[in-house]
Order: structure tokens, then sequence, then C-alpha cells
């Protein structure tokens, strides 16, 4: 297998130009890898060399210094070359004892020409070599992954899989499952097998084998690892590759289960939505999770509302569900998903009482924004909102109620909150309260009517210097900071807010009721989108 896809020095002694060449040291190196062809004259070589390259050189930088000669060969074999090629002729007329010892010591391969070569033409047909290498590498990978397509459609086709990475690369494949289960496919009998798999486990395999392994992830989640394991030669970068191919197609194969399984889930989005509507109680709740989640044991439940512009029988919501489930599973929770015409509902039912909750819904969410999944379509405008925790599953309808409710008031202030939590809406929860009675404009109007009408007929700014003068506590030089405004300026606008408000506009609890009510203009600006208008006109 390495032989195809791998150039060594023991293959280009056969080649035309090497038909005078003489192994004269480190005859047990010839299966030296040969990655390039590079002529060096110097002796001292730093970080010239990446290594796998096959030397050739005149000797003309050591001469007869047997010296240099031995401390070219360390920096040589320290580099991991493939082999030093040197031209008996002018310059040097044997390789020094020492040397040869030095490198069949340490199987590095010395080959010699007791007659003048062309350079240039071994470089050649060396080069020409590993091209045809890599060019048979390329159309090999691509034969085994449309075979690798093939098996993919069959019934089963996870064993399948794996046995033909087996008979590929002619070495033991272990395939590790998360869950504990595994597969082997190997020629060896049961009992290497097993012994195969401990040491993998136990990463206790020793120094004459040569192991590489892979994750399967599906949404950059950890589902499986693949490993290959081979007693005779480190792994090569074709047999890297193929590994990395076998590992995508096993990830296409969990993530073609887990959406079947999804979609199988879709039949429990009726008892779901009763359950929103809060017409189920606890002990029917209890009942159907079991049934859904046999040992669940919830501590609480939290409702998530994500607006996202997707049908719910569109296949890319099936696959946003398995995406969310894979994140909120890792913080502790188990989710149970309810499409809605323009948004998803998640029931997020926690394990962990004794771990604060919003710590942990905050890290999924952060990792969901920041996704590559999310950052392109079809949810490039995600929002979501978090309603209140709950210890009664049968009232999830009111952290439902209140994860609508964080949606609307968001949606009015986009630039006010950042939090996604209803329970950090803080004085808008009021706000929208008292939006809903009908007594808001009003108590706007009560506080704030001066200044709305000196702002309108003088565009004077009033407004947004008093709504930061009191978010900054007072405080002139942040005000005038944050208002681009020199403080003369502001001195201005303070005398007239003085005017219009009166002196003690500053004092509790009158600085509170304008708070408010600033707050309050601000929100009532988001419902209209525009300034208010219509209610400017009636002041």
């Amino acid at each position: 297998m390495k032989k195809d896809v791998k150039l060594s020095v023991e293959e280009i002694l056969q080649q035309k130009s090497f038909q005078s060449a003489i192994i004269v040291a480190g005859k047990k190196g010839i299966t030296r890898t040969i990655k390039w062809v590079h002529v060096m004259e110097i002796t001292n070589i730093g970080n010239l060399l990446n290594g796998n390259e096959l030397i050739l050189t005149t000797g003309v930088g050591w001469g007869a210094s047997k010296e240099t000669l031995l401390s070219l060969v360390r920096q040589l074999i320290e580099r991991d070359v493939a082999g030093l090629c040197v031209e008996l002729v002018k310059y040097v007329n044997e390789i020094p004892s020492e040397v040869i010892q030095l490198a069949d010591q340490l199987h590095f391969p010395i080959i010699v020409f007791n007659e003048e070569v062309r350079f240039v033409d071994i470089t050649e047909e060396i080069h020409t070599l590993i091209i045809k290498k890599h060019y048979q590498m390329v159309s090999d990978l691509e034969e085994y992954s449309r075979r690798l397509n093939e098996v993919m459609l069959e019934a089963d086709p996870k064993e399948s899989v794996l046995k033909m990475l087996q008979k590929q690369l002619h070495m033991p494949v272990i395939y590790l499952s998360n869950d504990g289960h595994y597969s082997i496919a190997s020629n060896k009998s049961e009992k290497e097998n097993q012994n195969l798999l401990r040491l993998v486990k136990e990463s206790s395999l020793g120094k004459k084998e040569y192991i590489s392994r892979q994750k399967v992830k599906v949404f950059n989640q950890e589902y499986a690892e693949l490993v290959i394991i081979d007693k005779e030669d480190s792994v090569t970068e074709f047999e890297k590759l193929l590994l990395d191919r076998t590992v995508t197609a096993l990830a296409q194969l969990i993530l073609r289960e887990l959406w079947t399984e999804e979609r199988r889930k879709t039949k429990q989005i009726d008892w779901i939505q009763r359950w929103l509507n809060g017409e189920q109680n606890e002990e029917q709740v209890e009942k159907s999770l079991q049934e859904i989640v046999p040992g669940i044991k919830p501590k609480r439940a939290i409702v998530l509302l994500i607006k996202v512009d997707l049908e719910p029988d569109d296949p890319n919501m099936t696959y946003l569900k398995l995406f969310l489930r894979n994140i909120f599973q890792t913080q502790g929770f188990h989710i149970l998903p309810a499409p809605m015409e323009d948004s998803l509902v998640i029931i997020l039912i926690d394990n962990r009482l004794q771990e604060h909750y919003k710590h942990r819904v905050s890290t999924a969410i952060e990792q969901i924004v920041k996704s590559k999944y999310f950052t392109s379509y079809p949810y490039p405008h995600l929002k979501i909102n978090v309603g209140t925790p709950v210890l009664r599953l049968a009232d999830v309808k009111k952290s439902y109620a209140f994860a609508k409710e964080a949606s609307v008031i968001r949606e009015k202030i986009p630039n006010e909150v950042t939090s996604y939590f209803y329970e950090d809406l803080h004085i808008y929860r009021i706000i929208n309260a008292a939006q809903h009675q009908g007594i808001l404009y009003e108590f706007i109007s009560d506080y704030l009517k001066p200044i709305i009408i000196y702002d309108r007929q003088n565009n004077a700014k009033l407004m947004n210097t008093l709504k930061y003068y009191l978010q900054f506590n007072g405080s002139k030089k942040e005000t005038a900071s944050q208002l681009f405004i020199v403080r003369q300026t502001l001195y201005h606008r303070l005398e007239k807010l003085n005017e219009l408000l009166g002196e003690d506009f500053m004092e509790p609890p009158k600085r509170q009721a304008i708070e408010f009510a600033v707050a309050a203009y601000g929100y009532m600006d988001g419902v209209r989108k525009v300034p208010f208008k219509d209610f400017e006109d009636s002041l």
C-alpha cells in the first residue's frame, strides 16, 4: 500500500540515473520517503530543510574534513532527511569509516557515484516520479470517494464504510462512538482486536505502532472517533486523506440518522403546543415526558422563542432543531421544539438544579449566534428571547408568555437592551404593562410635554441631552462626551432643562418619574418606528 503512494530511496535506486550508484551506508533505511530533491554544498543547514529531502552534493563544502562531514550527516539525520548522494570525483574521494558507521547505526542511506553525474538529470527524473505519485494519489482518492458514495446508499452503510477503509489501508480500523459502542474492521483475530481496542482506549500503544485518529463531528459536536493503526510505518499523507474522507462520510451518516429521528419527533408538536397553552396539568406533563425521555428528572423549565423565517415543514427547520439540540444538551438541557408560524418555540428541560441556568443558557446562545451555521443563509437574522424559569412543569405557559413579551419589547427597543432574558428588561416590563393599560401617553405628557414641544419647535435636542444626563447620573463631562458637544453648549441645554422641568428635576422621586418617562418615550418611539407625530400633534 505504502509503496504505491510514496517514493522511497529503494525505488529511486532502480532508476536510470542511479545505475552506477552504490549505497555504502544505511542500507536498512532505504524505505525512507523522498518528497523532494535538493542540491546542497553548504555544511551549516540550520532551518533550510523541511525533512524527507534527498540531498545531492559534490562535497565541495567539506572537502577532506572528516569532522565537517560527520557534523553535516548528524544535521541531516536530525532534520529527517531521506538520504545523501555524494559524487566521489573532484572534491571527495571516499566516505570516512566513522561516517559510514554513524549512518549504518541510524539507518541513514548514503549513496555514492564514482563518476561525474548530471544533478539536473537526477533532479528531473525524481521530481517527475514524485509528480506521478501525487497524480496517482489524487486519482486513487477520487476513486475511493466514488466508491464511498456508493456504499453510503446501502441499508446499513456504517459497517461497509469501515470495511472498505480497512481493505484500502490493510490495517485495523476502529470506530469508537461517544455512547460507548464500537466497531472494528480488521483481519486480525478477535483476541488481537480486543487488545488493540484496549490499547487505543488507554492511549498506551507502543513505539512500534503508528496511529492516526480523527473525531467525527456534526455541527461541531463530537459523536465518535475513527482510529487507524499501522505496526510497520508511520501513517502517510494519503492514508490520512483516506481517513479524512471516511470521517466525513461517517458524519453524514450520523447526520442522516439524527435528521430521521428529529422528523420522527415532529409528532410530539401537538402535545407540546397544548402544554404551552396551559392545557396539561403536572401529572400529564410528567407522564408524557417519561414516554419521550425515559428516566428524565426535570428540575425546571424555561421557554426560548426564536424568530426565524422558516416554515414548520422546511427541511432547514429540522436541521435547525438538530443543531440547537446538540448545543443545549452540552449545557445540561433536554429540548422540546415546536415550530410555529414565524418562530421556533423551545422548552428547555433543565437537569441541573444546582447550577445556575442563566449562565448555561447564555453560553449556549453565544455558541449559536457565533456559529457559521447561523451567519449564513437561511438564518441571517436570528432573534432569540428567553422567558422566566418555572419549577412546576404545568407553569410553562407563564415562561412562554414572558418569552413572547420579551420578543415584543426587544423588537421596539433593539438598541437599548442587549440581554436575551425577560428578567433583564427591568423598567421596560413596567412600561410595556403601562402601555397595555393605556396610561403611558398621559404619563409621558405629564413629565415631558414642555421638552417635546420645545424640541419640535427649536430642534434643540433637549430630550437626548436629558436621557444621557440621567444615564450618567448628572456627570457633565460624560454627557458632553457622549453627545459630542462642548461643555458650554451642555450648560445652555441644562439651563433650559431647569427652566422647563423645574430646578428639582434631579431630585428623587421626581427624577425617578422623569427617568421612567424618558424610557417610555423611547419605547413608544420604537413602537411607531417614527417620532410621536400624532402624539406630539395632540400636545
